[in-house]
């Protein structure tokens, strides 16, 4: 009798045993059987575009969880017949597919080298998104094909691209404590006793409550600020060799007041909206140099063109910028009041002179987008609002 419960015990042993070995097998086979799978986060990428946008570019290359023992690789495809996967997966029916003249793969084909688990890039380049149809969506199925000798993660060997029409304006600068100059401009002559300007700015003021607030030029010399001694604090003021202002000229807490000050030869008119709020009038000056005026931008005596400051660090606008823009000629009022003249221009509109879209998202840098080149810099880090202009 001890005899067979030893042989019973001996048996269920190596059944157990047994047992975790071909439990342990399977782990190894389900943990570490190599596969291939295209490197991205996101099997669909919703891309917003902007009318005027040039290009979007994306990347893309293969992977495996361990290295390949022999070179292995496959080609990038832009394949619109994976539209109709689209539309059943996402749920929409009324997505397009988005024309192959707007998706150009550079490097198609990606090699993972034996030894690696990564491969070499393609490039997805999307040309001409900006002039699509701003109300239809459209998808780009880009897919791995002609795979070699792996097995693959069969949903991750494709990639969907989605375009969706953008408002013009997504992000904005909050300008709160914070002021922005160039360096040192890499084009002064542009800004060299302008005798004809047109200087515009998309602006949130969110408080008031300070003496002054500033939008921008230069102390003393010609300077967009809000407020003064005797003036409201959300009333704006041309100041100059003679100070401009009136009642038609304040701005409403909260709200976005698209402003456009045109110098002619000394004579100044702004508009609001492109409604017309000062006519004409002298400011004692018959040209403008909006350039450095000392030797020591921290001095209160280095009067330089700022956003955001003059004279003091008080004087902040307490609120958000967007589409900042200097010409050298007068804008005539329908100009300004062309159709989306207030949130997007061409930058290689005839006059730009300097273009601060001031939708950058992050850094310090706000980047001119006219021809010559010159980003101004924030003191400090700041905020991006997300908005989304024109507004309902």
């Amino acid at each position: 009798m001890k005899m067979m419960h030893y042989a019973f015990s001996v048996l269920a042993g190596l059944a157990v045993l047994a047992g975790c070995q071909t439990e342990k097998d399977a782990m190894e086979k389900h943990h570490f059987d190599n596969k291939l799978y295209i490197n991205t986060g996101v099997a669909a990428e919703e891309i917003l575009v902007k009318a005027g946008d040039a290009e979007v570019v994306r990347t893309l290359s293969i992977g495996t969880a361990l290295p390949v023992e022999e070179a292995i690789g496959g080609v990038f495809v832009a394949d619109q017949a994976y539209v109709e996967n689209y539309r059943t997966i996402y749920e929409a029916p009324d997505v397009q597919a988005l024309p192959y003249d707007n998706c150009v793969i550079e490097g198609p084909e990606v090699t993972i080298a034996a030894g690696a688990n990564v491969s070499n890039e393609a490039t997805v380049l999307f040309p001409g998104v900006g002039g699509l149809d701003r109300n239809t969506v459209y998808v780009m199925p880009v897919v791995l094909k002609n795979i070699t000798d792996i097995n693959v993660i069969a949903p991750k060997t494709v990639v969907y691209y989605v375009f969706k029409g953008a408002a013009l304006i997504n992000v904005v600068c909050n300008m709160a404590e914070n002021r922005a100059a160039a360096q040192a401009w890499k084009t002064p002559e542009k800004f060299t006793n302008m005798t004809h300007f047109t200087a515009e700015a998309l602006v949130r003021q969110n408080q008031a409550g300070r003496l002054i607030s500033t939008v921008m030029g230069v102390e003393g010399h010609f300077l967009l600020r809000i407020g003064d001694a005797g003036v409201p604090d959300n009333q704006l003021q041309i100041a100059s060799s003679r100070n401009l202002t009136n009642s038609n000229m304040q701005l409403q807490l909260g709200k976005w007041t698209h402003i456009a000050c045109v110098f002619d030869a000394g004579t100044v008119t702004v508009y609001f909206d492109g409604r017309k709020v000062l006519d004409g009038e002298n400011c004692g000056r018959n040209s403008v140099t909006w350039g450095a005026y000392g030797s020591d931008k921290s001095e209160v005596s280095g009067r330089y063109f700022w956003l955001g400051y003059s004279y003091a660090g008080d004087r902040y606008l307490d609120g958000e910028m967007s589409e900042v823009r200097i010409w050298d000629r007068c804008l005539s009022q329908a100009e300004i009041q062309a159709p989306n003249h207030f949130y997007f221009v061409d930058p290689a509109s005839e006059g730009l002179i300097a273009y601060w879209k001031m939708d950058d998202g992050g850094g310090t840098t706000l980047k001119d987008y006219s021809p010559n080149g010159n980003d101004l810099t924030l003191d400090n880090p700041t905020k991006w609002p997300k908005v989304s202009l024109p507004e309902d």
